[in-house]
């Protein structure tokens, strides 16, 4: 009677790892997916941004018969200018437009102008020349992927090998007014850090889910010897020693079995005082649930707070870019229900590379403090971003709309008076390019319709200053 194929505490430990490991490795999976699409969705959309500003600064048409010709116009080398800048002000690893050659045997990709920051440009002024055939550099599926994102009319994104690395690219194809796709304005970022930095997320993460499995599979099953597999032990160890005493037994006054009742003081007392063990088990366990629950809503407040600090930029402490893309979600709403009255204003701040330059990032983060705080005065009943490292954006809306011109003139002279102030010092004299764009019902379908204008008027009034100032 002794022989059990199953004992309790075996199945009891068999299912209990079976659940933990399979709950680990569902949770590692949902981690690895969940943080991966994260990262590869922010990418999306910063090059995104990175490219229809790019595209917002180019002369299709122009650029399109320097293609065909292979003659740099003066347009295309405001191009090259331009894009250069931008190189400069954002973290990318390659700006450049391209052209897949299907025609060529084998088929290759010919340049047609590679941005460079410029560092680069004092080490290889020359660079890569408009008409250069990349032999060798693509690989021929890569070359496909190009041509088939040069004939889609959206914005591609796809990983390739290079000779210059493994890079996350995003494309937009360049047409002409004959519809002619004739190039590709591609942005890269390089993924293997990111990658890198995923897996050690995911490896970090995996050994915590599973040193949390295992400690909660201990914990569980001495709960359980306690409380259930133990009693049952006791009570198996009486029922055993009954039937052996009964066994063959002819005599009825030896067939003595010990009473089970709940209050005598036997082993089925034992097991119900396992029982009522358990109970209080169960409501310390129901105790800590709600504790737990309160920890919980204390952490979600600190999750609340950790998202107002997401949106806030770490500098400046006005809004960042982020919280700017949901405030643009709800003057496009604004828009559709046509309730929108706003205006935008752009401010790029001038000589920040110079000043970081020649005295140091430190006095760099004060000139853009400074600068940010002149803003934030002016524009004191509006909410103010910072998008980029040096730029600025005002949504003027209810007050500050209505007395949109009173504040602009105040936030320019402002930055006039400060820049030609000679007693302060270099980054203390406070100068940028200002644009302004109103909203128009009439031909505004979204607020980045508006943002465009604001950012072209912002562009001009940044070229005109550096005309003045030579």
């Amino acid at each position: 009677m002794g022989f059990r194929k199953k004992p309790l505490k075996r199945s009891i430990f068999l299912f209990i790892l079976g659940f933990i490991t399979l709950l680990c490795l569902v949770l590692s999976v949902m981690t690895y997916r969940t943080f991966n699409t994260s990262i590869y969705e922010s990418y999306d959309r910063r090059m995104t941004d990175i490219l229809n500003y790019v595209y917002s600064n180019i002369d299709v048409e122009d650029l399109s018969v320097c293609v065909e010709t292979s003659v740099e116009s003066e347009k295309f080398k405001e191009m090259m200018t331009f894009m250069d800048s931008i190189m400069e002000d954002f973290e990318i690893d390659f700006l450049y437009i391209v052209r897949p050659m299907m025609d060529r045997d084998p088929i290759t990709v010919m340049n047609i102008f590679s941005a460079d920051t410029a560092e680069g440009r004092a080490t290889d002024p020359d660079g890569y020349y408009l008409g250069l055939i990349l032999d060798d550099v693509y690989e021929e599926k890569d070359i496909i992927t190009y041509n088939d994102a040069l004939q889609r009319d959206t914005i591609s994104y796809f990983k390739n090998f290079s000779t210059w690395g493994y890079e996350y690219t995003a494309t937009m194809p360049l047409i002409n007014s004959k519809g002619e796709h004739y190039a590709l304005l591609c942005v890269d970022i390089g993924v293997e850090d990111v990658e890198r930095a995923i897996q050690t997320y995911t490896i970090i993460n995996i050994i915590l889910i599973v040193t949390l499995g295992i400690l909660f599979m201990i914990i569980f099953i001495v709960w359980m010897n306690h409380n259930v597999t133990e009693p049952i032990g006791q009570l198996e160890k009486s029922v055993v020693s009954f039937a052996m005493r009964s066994h063959e037994q002819k005599n009825p006054e030896l067939l003595s079995y010990d009473d089970p009742h709940i209050h005598s003081h036997n082993e089925v007392e034992s097991l119900a005082n396992a029982v009522n063990q358990m109970s209080n088990d169960m409501q310390l366990y129901a105790k800590n649930i709600l504790d737990a629950e309160g920890q919980v809503q204390v952490m979600r407040t600190k999750v609340s707070h950790m998202d107002i600090v997401a949106y806030q930029d770490a500098l400046t402490h006005v809004k960042n870019k982020a919280w700017y893309d949901k405030i643009e979600s709800r003057v496009n709403n604004d828009i559709e229900n046509g309730t929108a009255r706003f205006g935008i204003v752009m401010v790029d701040l001038n000589c920040l590379k110079q000043i970081n330059d020649t005295y140091g990032h430190e006095h760099g983060n004060e000139y853009i403090f400074g600068s940010c705080h002149q803003i934030c005065i002016i524009f004191d009943h509006s909410p103010v971003f910072r998008v980029g490292g040096d730029e600025f954006v005002v949504l003027l809306e209810n007050r500050d709309y209505d007395d949109r011109e009173k504040l602009i003139k105040a936030l320019k002279d402002a930055f006039a008076k400060s820049a030609d102030d000679s007693k302060r010092e270099p980054w203390d004299c406070y100068s940028a390019a200002i644009g302004v764009s109103i909203f128009d019902a009439t031909t505004d379908k979204t607020m980045n319709d508006v943002f465009k204008r604001a950012d072209e008027a912002m562009y001009k009034d940044k070229v005109a200053s550096k005309k003045a100032r030579q």
